[in-house]
């Protein structure tokens, strides 16, 4: 017999206590937030931060959603499909220790299966991003479950792509030709990157027009010409924006259809040869 049903059912989130257990009568103060999107949350001084969840308990989806540092990210929404329903979701939010807890409905056919998304606004730009699960098999909601997740923005991705953005150079020849094989960039981060993490100064050599797989982030970049047997050249950089080359400028990644997650920028030579 077909059933034709479509039901959708929002369960707020119940804060993972370190020892769980009923929450007493009486006002309730919420976690604090990130105070920079996309940070580490901020957890106050003296607060033993509760051990992750290991033993799965019936009818309750629990875990905790990292960066890939191991880094607890707050505020970022995880839920649990069920398999047999078109759009019946229990929905959950990380407290400040990353952690999450939801109830699942004690009297609904199906299995259920997790997901994630990491949606932040950063420096203007707003990013809406999967987060990979550590178990992607269903489960039976009596039987419960620990699902746990983290934010990568770098790094191979199964389809063949990365989780991190491209950075395109275009060249600008009036001071000369040059091979882009030959010309590095310097990627310096300029504050936390995307997922809260500091991320580290980056040194790549132009593969055709792009350095690919750079860590979601704001940088500063400069360029130089390092052609085989000479001495490196310094380089001048432009944003797309901007209408004068200089030795430095600052990128942040977009997202483009047909591209992906990018950023993009003009480099020539300094001075004529």
């Amino acid at each position: 017999m077909n059933i034709i049903r479509t039901l959708s059912v929002v369960l707020l989130t119940t804060l993972l206590a370190a020892c769980g257990g009923a929450t007493p009568p009486g006002p309730v103060t919420p976690p604090p937030s990130p105070s920079t999107p996309g940070q580490p949350a901020p957890v106050p001084p003296g607060t033993p931060a509760p051990e992750d969840p290991v033993q799965a308990m019936a009818y309750t989806m629990q875990g905790v959603v990292v960066n890939a540092q191991g880094e607890p990210l707050a505020g970022v929404e995880v839920w649990a499909d069920n398999t047999l329903y078109y759009n019946m979701n229990a929905l959950g939010v990380t407290d400040s220790h990353g952690h999450y807890r939801i109830e699942l409905p004690r009297e609904q056919l199906g299995t259920w299966r997790a997901g994630g998304r990491f949606l932040r606004t950063y420096h203007g730009e707003t990013y809406d991003l999967g987060l990979v699960v550590d178990d992607e098999a269903p489960f039976q909601a009596d039987d419960g479950a620990v699902r746990n997740f983290t934010l990568l923005t770098s790094g191979p991705r199964p389809d063949g792509g990365a989780y991190g953005g491209t950075v395109w150079a275009y060249g600008n020849y009036s001071n000369g030709n040059f091979q882009n094989k030959d010309v590095e960039l310097t990627l310096t981060p300029d504050g936390p990157l995307l997922d809260g993490s500091a991320g580290t100064v980056l040194k790549r050599f132009l593969d055709g027009s792009t350095v690919r797989d750079v860590p979601i982030g704001r940088y500063t970049v400069t360029a130089r010409y390092v052609p085989q047997g000479e001495e490196p050249q310094e380089m001048l950089v432009m944003r797309q924006d901007e209408t004068i080359f200089a030795p430095s400028t600052t990128l942040m990644f977009r997202k483009e259809p047909g591209y992906g997650v990018m950023a993009d920028f003009n480099l020539k030579r300094a001075s004529k040869p």
